[in-house]
């Protein structure tokens, strides 16, 4: 059995992301150069967070 995800899930998560990420970043900082860093990191923080969430459940998916 293998998790699978639409492409649909996939464009509703990258604007959802984007708008996380700035408002994280936008709540931090006042200089543009500081939000943009900020968002990116956080941007790739909640990117690797779900990425191993989603390992996690293909690993559990082929025991099963």
């Amino acid at each position: 059995m293998v998790v699978s995800m639409s492409l649909g899930y996939l464009f509703m998560y990258l604007p959802l992301l984007i708008c996380v990420s700035f408002v994280i970043g936008g709540s931090r900082h006042e200089k543009r150069h500081l939000i943009l860093d900020q968002t990116i990191r956080t941007a790739v923080w909640i990117t690797s967070f779900m990425l191993g969430i989603y390992a996690v459940l293909q690993v559990v998916s082929w025991m099963v």
